[in-house]
């Protein structure tokens, strides 16, 4: 085991969860308010990765470090730890995942001076659905922002996170990307931490297909929109497609405020504390970590589906989520559901025959 050595890694780096926002789908945890990681901690552990990719021989166009939050420009050091990645620009790249209400000329011409290789912004619509979910006054703050990243170099692409709430909303999100010429990438809402609230506004599987079919036809047009990891299950509709797939606990990792490890942040497992063990005993050693890379642990159902080898089961982020289950079918996979299943659905018994109530489309 210890001598696989992944051809790509990507590390999202939630350096705090405190937040100058409240949004209604947050995926934010009380627990990280408490014990962040101070500087040097974070120092430490930053020349421990870049220790591990040396060893895994990943060049600087296969690395990616992602910093954020809660909200990353809250944190007062987050420029010195800026600084510390822009150093070592040769051998990763690095970029910030913001909720963009911060960001004035000052900051953005520090970010430029620093190199940094991409800034994502999250958006959740027009002016009045955006200030719904995310908050009075966020939007016109967000166009600010991009108006000032327009003159610079730096690549930013916006992120929207869909629910029947908003789903109505893209097409305003992609004339504002294109406006600025940005790029957008849309994924669906994981019912985890405030999201559960949401649950009730979870796209059903066909609201889900008709999303990415739309979606495909404006990429022609605009290729700069992008789907999120979750994105396996378009592989039964769009052979052209080769999905970037779910990469957690096999190309990314999630680091914590609190030193915590997580596959992902959108799959909160426990998998370790970097107090307590290194990187690299986490990602090799992790039973959480161990089980996302066998493929032999995900369900019957999608193991006899003729799309699995591209598919993998679609988002394990997403069956983790509705289910509590990793190892479960993706909830809106359309070629299973006809509409989104029970969560106590008994999915281990499914069989080449079973509807199970309607809910299982019988493809085989």
């Amino acid at each position: 085991m210890i001598n696989f050595k992944p051809k790509s890694f990507h590390l999202q780096w939630h350096l705090t969860e405190r937040c100058n926002l409240n949004c209604l789908h947050c995926y934010k945890e009380k627990k990280f308010l408490k014990g962040e990681l101070h500087f040097f901690q974070v120092k430490k552990i930053f020349f421990e990765f870049l220790k591990l990719i040396k060893e895994w021989q990943l060049n600087r166009e296969n690395v990616r470090v992602s910093f954020t939050g809660g909200e990353p420009f809250v944190r007062e050091d987050f420029f010195e730890i800026l600084e510390l990645a822009s150093k070592k620009r040769k051998n990763i790249r690095f970029g910030i995942l913001t909720n963009g209400t911060l960001l004035n000329e000052n900051i953005i011409k520090k970010l430029e001076d620093l190199k940094l290789d991409y800034l994502q912004i999250s958006i959740e619509g027009g002016e009045k659905i955006n200030d719904q979910i995310r908050g009075k006054g966020t939007f016109k703050k967000i166009i600010k922002a991009l108006k000032i990243l327009k003159k610079t170099k730096i690549f930013v692409g916006l992120s929207m996170t869909v629910t029947k709430i908003n789903l109505s909303e893209i097409e305003k999100v992609i004339k504002i990307a294109k406006k600025f010429k940005v790029a957008l990438g849309v994924r669906r809402q994981v019912p985890i931490g405030f999201g559960k609230k949401l649950s009730k506004f979870s796209l059903s599987p066909k609201e889900v297909q008709k999303m990415y079919h739309y979606l495909f036809w404006l990429k022609k047009d605009y290729d700069l929109i992008f789907f999120g990891c979750e994105d396996g299950i378009l592989a039964q509709d769009f052979p052209e497609y080769f999905p970037n797939g779910c990469s957690a606990g096999y190309l990314s990792m999630t680091i914590l405020p609190n030193g915590d490890v997580y596959p992902c942040r959108r799959l909160p497992i426990f998998s370790g504390n970097l107090k307590n063990s290194s990187l690299k005993e986490i990602y090799y050693f992790s039973k959480v970590f161990r089980k996302l890379r066998n493929l032999n642990q995900i369900n019957k159902v999608c193991h006899q589906c003729p799309f699995f080898e591209i598919c993998l089961g679609g988002g394990k982020c997403q069956a983790f989520g509705y289910f509590g289950k990793i190892e479960a079918p993706d909830p809106h996979c359309w070629r299973i559901f006809k509409n989104l299943p029970s969560k106590n659905l008994k999915w281990k018994s499914f069989s080449k025959k079973e509807k199970l109530n309607e809910e299982l489309i019988d493809f085989f």
